[in-house]
């Protein structure tokens, strides 16, 4: 006979509660194994993700994409194409961060205080389309700095007619550090040029972080600290 299961006489009246506490029992080890082996699942999707990015092209006069190398096989190409996104996204910034229109809609696009998830994901803005550009590339503390701090003066450069442009020609970067797949510190040299001020010679010092789930458009790229200096 099976115990508890046929056990359930007025002689044993506690077979069937202990035939519940069994199959309870079993159906919680099972339950404990399932969790167990999707927590190990989930942890080595985790540690298996990787940054698998392409370096595109995209010609000025009609607008086609070439790709002009990728990160496939991994090997010695991997780390440059990764510094080469985490200059793009410096470059992007530090010509944001160094220009002032003419035009106040631009400016006020340019500087604008977005909502991260709308205005900041895949696909949100379009190639070449300067809102919230800053606030897309920048941390959360290095935006209000910028918000408070450096909106002011450009806003009374702006109102005396001063217009700012970083020559595309003349820029350099080279890193000031470590440089890894998670970020790390870069060095640019650049000149930006005033109808009033005339040509300025200006160094910076850009901190790249990553965040996957908040700055998307970049692969988690994002200009964490930002530092810079005029040398004329």
């Amino acid at each position: 006979m099976n115990y508890p299961d046929n056990f359930d006489t007025p002689a044993f009246p506690a077979g069937p509660r202990i035939a519940i506490s069994r199959f309870m029992a079993i159906a919680s080890c099972i339950v404990f194994v399932l969790i167990i082996f999707t927590c190990i699942v989930l942890l080595w999707a985790t540690r298996s993700r990787r940054i698998d990015p392409f370096i595109v092209s995209i010609d000025d006069l009609n607008g086609q994409w070439v790709v002009l190398d990728h990160s496939h096989g991994g090997g010695p190409i991997e780390y440059p194409v990764l510094w080469s996104l985490q200059q793009s996204v410096v470059a992007n910034f530090a010509e944001n961060w160094f220009t002032i229109s003419t035009d106040a809609a631009e400016n006020d696009a340019a500087w604008r205080t977005c909502e991260r998830s709308e205005s900041c994901g895949v696909g949100a803005r379009a190639y070449n389309d300067r809102t919230c550009a800053l606030y897309c590339a920048s941390g959360e503390e290095l935006f209000s700095h910028f918000i408070y701090d450096v909106v002011p003066d450009y806003q009374t450069r702006f109102s005396s007619g001063e217009k700012w442009i970083v020559d595309k020609l003349d820029i350099y970067f080279e890193p000031a550090g470590q440089i890894s797949d998670v970020g790390g510190t870069w060095r640019i040299s650049a000149t930006v040029r005033s109808n009033i001020s005339g040509d300025m010679d200006i160094i910076a010092f850009a901190k790249v972080a990553r965040n996957t789930e908040l700055y998307p458009q970049t692969l988690g790229y994002y200009v964490a600290d930002f530092n810079a200096y005029r040398i004329n």
